[in-house]
């Protein structure tokens, strides 16, 4: 087996040393950090003749830089993709995603617990400026999907597991009848992150991650990654990142480089906890539901072991009780932070859904009161400690 093949293999190695040439930075460990916002070049045809496919070659920050190509390739190599390309934050990946594969006049099948800023974009600039229709669907069928699709359906957004009921999506199977209707898939794959699920091997044709999640993994970067398995699809995403200007800094790469080394070992311990978590909030008499795509009682559990290798920290559960209630269990926690986003080394809790309106809550099926928590490194122990003491009232 050549090196490369076994590289490919092997997700330890690939976040440890895929991508990285040592020899074109005098051999050290960690690769620098190129703030270069330009290169420079030995005659005009070398300029002109720039082939920007070449990796040893590079020509302007907004177009590409040493460093993001170091992260955009072990993306593309941890997610099965033929490539993958970094951008300033999540939502500049996910709306280049849209405006790449959308046209005027396109229409639009999304989840309805995907990233609500999406949806937004979606309902807002989509529909008043490219006259895009979307429908929303709860996701659990693919009947669903099939019975929304229309001849001028060109995406499909799923985001499997949803980051607040953790409800699931069949993807080889929606998947499958994107690619009969001549629709495209694009998941988020925040959750899982490409060490528990793949979705490209699966059917879907574009993954995204918000990389200040677990890639990023210390709460001090944001960033997105697209990776798709299509040269066509690269090609138009590469030339609308370099034209909206969305590329990720060569900081902020850097960073998630280092994300990259520790994320199969963080998220091992950010899931052991989760579970245990999980188990006890499922058996406490104040805890009406639990929702963990971990626990056998997840409705979507058979579907979870077919397509996910493991789950992470994020869960949510509802108390037997109001939003005041639950207010006051959020505000109790003391390790628990009060905090929208996740993914980092500490614990947090939100309210998600605490300032909408019922009949927004019951098309995303859940009450006022869940409760989404992520579950940190700091212990077992004192994470479910904190959970009972603020669920005694």
């Amino acid at each position: 087996m050549s090196e490369q093949k076994q590289y490919l293999k092997s997700s330890k190695l690939i976040t440890a040393h895929y991508g990285e040439e040592y020899e074109h930075y005098y051999n050290s460990i960690v690769p620098p950090i190129f703030m270069n916002s330009l290169n420079v070049f030995e005659t005009l045809d070398d300029y002109f003749d720039f082939d920007r496919k070449d990796k040893h070659k590079y020509c302007y920050g907004r177009v590409q830089n040493p460093t993001v190509r170091i992260l955009e390739d072990k993306m593309g190599a941890l997610e099965h993709g033929i490539g993958a390309l970094a951008f300033a934050s999540g939502m500049a990946a996910a709306v280049t995603a849209v405006l790449t594969v959308c046209r005027t006049g396109s229409h639009v099948i999304c989840v309805r617990n995907a990233y609500g800023p999406l949806k937004t974009f979606l309902d807002g600039y989509g529909k008043e400026h490219m006259n895009i229709a979307t429908t929303y669907v709860d996701g659990d069928r693919v009947e669903e999907f099939e019975e929304s699709i229309t001849d001028h359906t060109h995406l499909i957004i799923l985001e499997s597991p949803s980051s607040v009921i953790f409800s699931l999506q069949d993807i080889r199977g929606v998947s499958e009848l994107a690619k009969r209707a001549g629709a495209k898939i694009y998941i988020d794959n925040t959750f899982c992150t490409p060490i528990y699920q793949q979705p490209l091997d699966l059917g879907a044709d574009i993954v995204m991650h918000t990389t200040s999640k677990y890639i990023g993994g210390h709460s001090d970067v944001i960033g997105g990654i697209l990776v798709v398995k299509d040269e066509g699809l690269m090609n138009q995403l590469l030339a609308n990142r370099e034209l909206f200007g969305g590329i990720v800094g060569p900081m902020e790469a850097w960073l998630m480089i280092r994300g990259l080394r520790t994320m199969e070992v963080r998220i091992a311990q950010h899931e052991e906890t989760a579970m245990a978590v999980a188990e006890f909030l499922e058996k406490h008499p104040r805890v009406r539901k639990v929702n963990y795509p971990g626990l056998p009682s997840h409705p979507q559990y058979e579907l979870m072991k077919r397509q996910q290798r493991g789950n992470t920290g994020l869960m949510s559960f509802e108390i037997d009780g109001t939003l005041e209630m639950a207010t006051k269990v959020a505000e109790r926690l003391k390790v628990f932070k009060i905090g929208v986003s996740w993914g980092g080394f500490e614990s947090l809790v939100f309210l998600p859904h605490a300032r909408m309106g019922e009949a927004d809550c019951r098309a995303l099926r859940g009450d006022k009161n869940i409760i989404r928590i992520h579950c940190g490194l700091e212990g077992t122990e004192a994470l479910i400690s904190d959970l009972e003491s603020a669920l005694t009232y």
